[in-house]
């Protein structure tokens, strides 16, 4: 009987309150990375060594499930959806993430902010508020 199986029902997706760190983190720069409308190479790439450095025990078949988890969260949201999302996410963060961690999160968004070599004012936006709600700066080169 196929009608209780398992494999019929789509897996659930955690709302920000019940991430995990490393669920948060990809939620997070994912939202960078398709704040242009998509995600490229090297944003993926920038977005692996982030989560490296952040998680060195992480497993890349999970972290993959997260980022394609969180990019269909975040393209079935309108703007103010999806920037009210952005901000649950960076408060699970807040709570999630030790200060260390935190201040290296930092320098690893201003690398994905510049992986594409644009800088749009969507991923800007979302940067002013990680600085505001961490407290930490992000640097980027709004000029490429």
């Amino acid at each position: 009987m196929g009608w209780f199986s398992s494999k019929d029902s789509k897996p659930e997706i955690n709302q920000p309150k019940d991430m995990s760190p490393l669920e948060a983190v990809t939620h997070l720069c994912a939202s960078i990375q398709l704040a242009d409308g998509q995600a490229d190479y090297e944003e993926r790439q920038t977005w692996i060594k982030a989560i490296e450095e952040l998680f060195p025990e992480f497993s890349e078949e999970r972290a993959d499930r997260f980022l394609s988890e969180a990019q269909q969260v975040l393209n079935q949201k309108q703007n103010t959806d999806r920037m009210n999302y952005i901000l649950d996410v960076i408060n699970r963060i807040k709570v999630l993430l030790n200060e260390d961690q935190i201040k290296i999160l930092g320098p690893k968004l201003s690398e994905l902010i510049e992986a594409d070599g644009i800088v749009m004012t969507a991923e800007m936006e979302i940067a002013k508020l990680v600085e505001s709600q961490l407290g930490i700066d992000i640097s980027v080169d709004e000029e490429l």
